[in-house]
């Protein structure tokens, strides 16, 4: 019993007051994070023709009809053969599928490939590679849009859901550093063995390399859905017949017509934001960090 009594003591930890006060102001930070949701979603629900706003929107009477009229006004002209349409909402809503979809998968995959290429095999045009990136982050490149709208024109890529993928396809990011770190941990006993069996560089990329890195590749995915899905330049600039939720947002609330008062503007808000956090609520623990590594290292 002493025996037990002892491990028993030896188990329990006290709690410092240090980890007391960080307890404490991680509630608070919580908190704050969550007050501006809160307040957006009391907001959407004041009266939609009130013109005036309150610092804490406690309605009076729950305006759910809000919703209704924010849904029937969110729409974008859009220029076709046969005159000006108007895709309601539920097609934004799918235009912003394919579009964020379709963009993220490219653009973490060509992320994933160059990655694996540059760190697995050392020449010089892996090292330039990887000076090129550093610099093109580093510096922000301004004033080439005029440019770019005219090569996508030239190239058949513009105002096109397919091209705005290829456009997409590039490696210019954080995140490829972050896939370079990762092969870097891996050892060269998997090429080789793998080399031995009679397998080429693109069986062990797809078979051994891409499966070992596969948590963090749909980690990242999700995290560039996300950004893709925010994203209403590239849709109002690159493809503006294909408008998306968050582009019907920019219109939304730069129409006087559609959103008048704050009530409505917050509304419109509410309605994009719907899908982000259904998609948190399911992949939270993944965007949060499961980054576990897999094999042996060297």
């Amino acid at each position: 019993m002493s025996e037990h009594a002892e491990i028993a003591k030896k188990g329990k930890k006290s709690v410092s007051p240090l980890m007391i006060v960080l307890f404490v102001l991680l509630i608070i930070y919580t908190l704050f994070m969550l007050l501006p949701l809160f307040w957006g979603l009391g907001q959407s629900l004041m009266d939609g023709n009130r013109l005036d706003s309150t610092v804490i929107p406690w309605p009076s009477d729950w305006k759910f009809s809000n919703y209704i009229d924010a849904f029937v006004h969110f729409y974008v002209p859009v220029q076709a053969e046969s005159g000006t349409v108007y895709p309601t909402l539920v097609y934004m809503f799918g235009y912003s599928l394919v579009y964020a979809v379709g963009s993220a998968l490219v653009a973490t995959f060509v992320q994933c490939l160059v990655a694996y290429l540059t760190s697995r095999f050392n020449y010089v045009l892996s090292r330039i590679i990887n000076v090129f990136v550093l610099v093109a982050i580093a510096l922000p490149i301004v004033g080439s849009l005029p440019s770019e709208i005219q090569m996508a024109q030239s190239l058949g890529l513009y105002d096109t859901l397919f091209g705005i993928w290829i456009m997409k396809g590039h490696f210019i990011s954080i995140y490829y550093l972050v896939f370079f770190a990762r092969f870097k941990t891996f050892s060269k006993s998997y090429e080789e063995a793998a080399q031995i069996d009679g397998a080429g560089h693109l069986r062990i990329f797809f078979s051994i390399m891409l499966p070992l890195v596969k948590n963090l590749f749909w980690t990242i995915f999700l995290i560039q859905f996300i950004a893709f899905w925010n994203d209403y330049y590239t849709p109002l600039v690159y493809m503006p017949s294909y408008p998306t939720v968050a582009y019907g947002l920019w219109y939304y609330n730069q129409s006087t017509e559609n959103a008048l008062t704050l009530p409505m503007k917050v509304t419109g808000c509410i309605l994009m934001l719907i899908p982000v956090l259904i998609l948190f609520a399911i992949f939270s623990k993944r965007l949060m960090g499961n980054l576990t590594l897999g094999g042996e290292k060297e």
